[in-house]
C-alpha cells in the first residue's frame, strides 16, 4: 500500500514531505506549529539534511508504535555524482578527492548486481550512538580511529537506472552544491560545518576543470539502508569515488 492511498483514507500515521536542508527535528517542529492539538510527535525513519521526500510522523499515542513503522521498506530516486569522494558521502561533506571519470566506466556498471543482501557500515557522519556518542561526533572530533564503526545487514530488493539527468556544466554543478548547503537553517549552519565546506567546494571549483558525470537510479530497499552509503560503495567498487548529489524518498511501503 503506497502513501497516497493511506492519506486518502485519513489514517494515521501522518506522512509529510521533507525539503532539502531540513532536519527531522525541524519537521516535527513545523508540524506541531501548524497543528496546535499535537501533544507529542516523533518520526519513524529519518532522512539526512541533504535528502528530501516522504517521512512518517507519529502523533500522540501513535508514538508507541514506532518500532512497527521503523521496519518498513522504502523506495528512493537518487543521482550519483561520479569521481568525487567526501567524508559524508554526499555534498554536505569535506571533499577528499576528485578523479576525472571516463563515461565508459560508468556505462558498464552492472547496477542490478547490487540488488542483494549485504552488510553495510554506517556512514561516518550518521546518528547511530557508539559509546554514548553519535557516530558523527567521533568523526567530527577526529576520534573515529578509537572505535569500531557499527554495521548491519540490509537488502536492496531492486535497483535500476532511470531517466538520464540533465548534463550539468561545472558552473551549474557548483551552483547546485552551494544552494543545497545554503538550504540549511541558520541554527544548523555551523553545526554541519557549512561555512568550511562551502569554502572547500568554492576553492575546488575555482582551481579545477570538472566535467560532471551523473547518473540517476531508482531503488527499493530495506529499512535502514543508507543510499549515500550505497553510493560510496559503488564509487569504491569502480575505483573512482562517488557521492550522492540528490536523494529523494518517493515511497514508504506499508
Amino acid at each position: 500500500l503506497l502513501v497516497n492511498q493511506i492519506n486518502s483514507c485519513n489514517q494515521m500515521p501522518v506522512f509529510i514531505e521533507k525539503k532539502i536542508g531540513e532536519t527531522p527535528k525541524e519537521i516535527i517542529d513545523r508540524y506541531k506549529k501548524d497543528n496546535k492539538d499535537v501533544v507529542k510527535a516523533s518520526y519513524a525513519g529519518r532522512l539526512d539534511p541533504m535528502a528530501s521526500g516522504l517521512m512518517i510522523l507519529l502523533i500522540n499515542s501513535e508514538c508507541k508504535q514506532q518500532d512497527k513503522y521503523l521496519k518498513l521498506s522504502k523506495t528512493y530516486e537518487f543521482d550519483i555524482l561520479f569521481g568525487f569522494k567526501t567524508d559524508t558521502y554526499d555534498v554536505l561533506g569535506k571533499l577528499i578527492s576528485y578523479n576525472l571519470v571516463k563515461p565508459d566506466l560508468v556505462d558498464n556498471l552492472e547496477i542490478k548486481s547490487y540488488a542483494r543482501k549485504f552488510t553495510q557500515k554506517y556512514p561516518p557522519y550518521s546518528s547511530i550512538v557508539v559509546n554514548k556518542q553519535p557516530l558523527w561526533w567521533w568523526s567530527k572530533n577526529n576520534k573515529l580511529h578509537e572505535i569500531e564503526i557499527p554495521e548491519k545487514e540490509v537488502e536492496i530488493f531492486s535497483i535500476r537506472e532511470i531517466k538520464q539527468p540533465n548534463v550539468l556544466s561545472q558552473d551549474s554543478l557548483g551552483t547546485i552544491v552551494k544552494q543545497m548547503i545554503n538550504s540549511l537553517s541558520p541554527e544548523n549552519f555551523e553545526k554541519f560545518r557549512a561555512p568550511e565546506i562551502l569554502d572547500i567546494w568554492a576553492k575546488f571549483f575555482k582551481e579545477n576543470e570538472v566535467i560532471p558525470l551523473i547518473k540517476s537510479y531508482r531503488a527499493n530497499v530495506s529499512s535502514g539502508t543508507y543510499i549515500r552509503g550505497l553510493t560510496n560503495q559503488i564509487g569504491d567498487d569502480l575505483g573512482c569515488g562517488a557521492i550522492a548529489l540528490n536523494i529523494k524518498r518517493i515511497e514508504i511501503n506499508i
